[in-house]
């Protein structure tokens, strides 16, 4: 397999070298609007030779990531689509997808797949000098499968982002966004508000505040060390999901303020609790622990089946370790076998499936 990563500072560099340690990957190359990130993922080897043009880098390419910024996102797929081979895949990283995944199915030729990628994995760190093929053990990475997505395309796509130790889940494109909107751009502005407010109190009111910092507001803000530009692309490019979010996120700040300010004791530990019980119940990083479960499901051969399989199950928060997909001889049907790790793993994808009218047989290889 050859691999084009048009875009080589952290996330593309990172996963450039991820992919570059797979036995099934025999080249990766790399193109970047910075002739100094290129030579410097190159000299790290991140990248096995840089190109001078995405359009140069893709050129008999299976795979193609797009790890630019937000904005330019489409303007990239035009020029990399018309030059992708048919067999081949285009995926991104960027953290939207409902504007950008219908740019890219629009930018490519007969025989591309698309499929939308968000790994939730980074650093406020920018740049090739930070990237390692190591970010993605343990992290989500996102997947948007949709309708014109061919299966096998995903399941090679699935197969080599779990290779490089991704917890992989698969959304719907829509809901991707607001997903994202409250886990990771709130986040993001809510750091930013802090970080300013206690930095204008500094300068106003107490020239040692900020020395005072201490490690849970230094947690708190760590990501608004971030890039300004990468955030005002992903503002611009998620706006009404983001700003749906902010709303709700005022008015329950609006209500803990007045709890605070009428003295009300009993509704405000109640917030306490509730806040502390949910953070308790977040999932940390999973273990490969337990037996291995096989699901097997018949399917129709009809465009938009493996999407809707594939983000059934992430729906429910379970990750898929491996997927085969075999398709009947007299062509109309096909058989999907799902590996799933853990009996109550299991037991959650095939009720979300059966909820979706499949009939699943499990059983434990």
């Amino acid at each position: 397999m050859r691999v084009a990563v048009i875009g080589t500072g952290l996330v593309g560099g990172s996963l450039a070298a991820a992919l570059r340690g797979l036995d099934a990957v025999d080249e990766v190359v790399g193109a970047d609007a910075d002739p100094r990130e290129l030579t410097l993922a190159e000299s790290r080897g991140l990248i096995d030779r840089g190109a001078p043009t995405p359009a140069a880098a893709v050129q008999g390419a299976d795979l193609v990531v797009l790890a630019v910024p937000v904005s330019v996102v489409g303007e990239v797929a035009k020029e990399v689509g018309t030059v992708m081979a048919p067999g081949s895949l285009l995926t991104d990283v960027a953290s939207v997808k409902a504007r950008l995944v219908p740019l890219m199915e629009s930018a490519v030729g007969p025989g591309v797949t698309v499929i939308g990628g968000h790994p939730m994995a980074g650093s406020h760190e920018a740049g090739a000098i930070h990237a390692t093929a190591e970010l993605f053990v343990g992290a989500t990475y996102l997947l948007t499968p949709t309708a014109r997505t061919d299966p096998e395309a995903y399941r090679r796509l699935h197969g080599l982002l779990t290779a490089i130790g991704a917890r992989v889940l698969a959304v719907d494109v829509a809901r991707h966004d607001l997903l994202v909107a409250v886990v990771s751009h709130l986040p993001q502005l809510a750091a930013t508000t802090l970080m300013n407010l206690a930095a204008g109190r500094a300068s106003r009111e107490h020239a040692e505040l900020l020395m005072l910092a201490a490690g849970g507001f230094r947690d708190t803000t760590r990501v608004a060390a971030s890039n300004p530009d990468l955030w005002l692309d992903i503002c611009a490019q998620n706006r009404d999901a983001i700003v749906e979010v902010l709303d709700d996120y005022g008015d329950r700040l609006g209500a803990l303020r007045s709890l605070v300010a009428e003295g009300d004791e009993d509704g405000l530990r109640a917030e306490l609790a509730a806040a502390r019980a949910a953070r308790r119940s977040l999932p940390g990083k999973e273990s490969v622990t337990g037996a291995l479960v096989e699901l097997h499901l018949a399917i129709p051969d009809r465009p938009g089946v493996i999407a809707e399989v594939a983000t059934s199950i992430g729906s429910v928060g379970v990750n898929i370790e491996d997927i085969a997909i075999e398709h009947a001889p007299s062509g109309g049907r096909g058989t999907i076998r799902l590996a799933i790790i853990g009996f109550a793993q299991a037991g959650r994808a095939r009720g979300a499936l059966e909820s979706r009218g499949y009939d699943v047989i499990e059983q434990a290889p």
